[in-house]
């Protein structure tokens, strides 16, 4: 009877065992990582680095965060609290945008930092423009200036199934193109 119990306990753990062991080892994977023989360049300028090297994985080319944060200026952070890395960007002109408001009676307040103290903006539905404009701040770059936006859509423009937002952005003193452009949803209709 004890070498039954013996028996069948082995037999017990074997099975337990032989199911088990696969499922971890299908838990582990490992990936072939090799350095790079080409350069990499950013902003025109070729990126090299023997404590942070440039590697390749099935032909995709990888870069540590950390560096490619620091050759392109942007910070790159350990968030300790919710264990995660984080990557912001920071917008030169605008900062610190909050909007508030529905049924299209709107207000967005921020911080703006412009050439000649105008700011622009225009309200979409994601299809079209339903209002643009323009704002003039207290102050011009290099300063921040506080500004608030009061801003009505008719009732008969608000999108019935979409997102309304409102594009913040400067013109380019050099082109006249849109740049620090900023999007902020407004409100969510049908859904």
């Amino acid at each position: 009877m004890k070498t039954f119990r013996g028996f069948a306990a082995g037999l017990l753990v074997g099975c337990v065992l032989m199911f088990a062991v696969p499922t971890f080892a299908a838990a582990v994977k490992q990936y072939m990582l090799t350095e790079v023989t080409y350069p990499l360049y950013v902003n025109d300028t070729v990126y090299e680095s023997t404590e942070h090297p440039i590697l390749n994985y099935q032909g995709h080319t990888y870069l540590p965060m950390r560096a490619m944060g620091d050759v392109l200026g942007v910070p790159v952070t350990w968030n300790e609290a919710l264990k995660q890395a984080q990557v912001r960007t920071e917008n030169v002109a605008f900062r610190n945008i909050v909007a508030a408001g529905r049924d299209g009676d709107y207000t967005i307040k921020g911080q703006a930092r412009v050439f000649e103290a105008t700011m622009n903006y225009a309200v979409s539905d994601g299809h079209s423009y339903l209002l643009e404009g323009f704002h003039n701040l207290n102050e011009g770059a290099p300063e921040w200036s506080a500004f608030t936006l009061d801003i009505e859509i008719p009732q008969d423009q608000l999108p019935v199934n979409g997102t309304l937002t409102i594009e913040i952005f400067e013109y380019s003193a050099k082109d006249g193109s849109k740049v620090n452009t900023v999007i902020v949803p407004l409100e969510s209709f049908g859904g």
